[in-house]
């Protein structure tokens, strides 16, 4: 399949999941106001979209394995890949793990001020009714763009993509997570869609540890085999 690969189509795959990646991790920053956070240090444009970049960032990095195939032996690749899968998943379910339970302490926080009305209200009113729902918006109509870029391309670059189960799932659970972040800020008034927001980012973040697991069995199968 490399050798009859299409490769320019290949390469502007590689840079559109690359790009998506770059635009989820640094949402934070380029959404929201530079001088605006609040007192608690959680930045008012909320956390789904940069959780996304655990799910992509599995979806990179398998495009990039493909990537390397075409420049490394496959005798050299399969000796180093097992380890570094390992190592890779081993970081990233860690990341999800603190990343989830931060989340679920923020949710809590959130929704406990709100129903301790009126003064819990007003401090949840005061530091989290400023979500910005049209920066989020912009953004996700961005990743979403650079996503249907990447996956046709992939097509593009050869059809044989299509027969890998895992890989087709992984980038259609990429697709979802960008519709539930898009559903759930759209469900509730605006006030409220910081809530919703953190509920997205636990979704996304117990999504990507599911795959992070997949990849993580793959790793360990890998160094079995490359020690045996």
């Amino acid at each position: 399949m490399l050798d009859s690969m299409r490769k320019p189509f290949f390469v502007v795959s590689l840079i559109a999941i690359f790009l998506a990646v770059f635009v989820e991790l640094g949402s934070m920053a380029v959404l929201g106001p530079h001088t605006s956070t609040s007192p608690f240090g959680v930045s008012p444009t909320g956390k789904a979209i940069p959780a996304m970049a655990f799910l992509d960032g599995l979806v990179f990095y398998a495009t990039l394995i493909i990537g390397i195939a075409l420049l490394i032996p496959e005798r050299v690749q399969s000796k180093v890949q097992g380890i570094v899968t390992l190592i890779f998943s081993i970081l990233l379910v860690l990341g999800c793990i603190v990343v989830i339970f931060a989340d679920i302490a923020l949710l809590i926080l959130m929704v406990s001020l709100l129903m301790s009305v009126p003064f819990g209200t007003m401090v949840y009113l005061a530091v989290w009714s400023t979500f910005d729902v049209g920066g989020a918006r912009a953004a996700l109509s961005l990743l979403m763009t650079l996503k249907i870029v990447f996956a046709v391309c992939l097509v593009l670059a050869h059809q044989r993509f299509l027969q890998n189960k895992g890989y087709v799932l992984i980038i259609i659970t990429s697709f979802v997570s960008n519709l539930i972040i898009a559903f759930l800020h759209g469900l509730v008034p605006g006030f409220l869609v910081s809530i919703t927001d953190d509920i997205a980012a636990i979704i996304i973040c117990i999504l990507a540890i599911i795959w992070v697991v997949v990849y993580l069995i793959g790793g360990i199968v890998s160094v079995i085999k490359v020690i045996v």
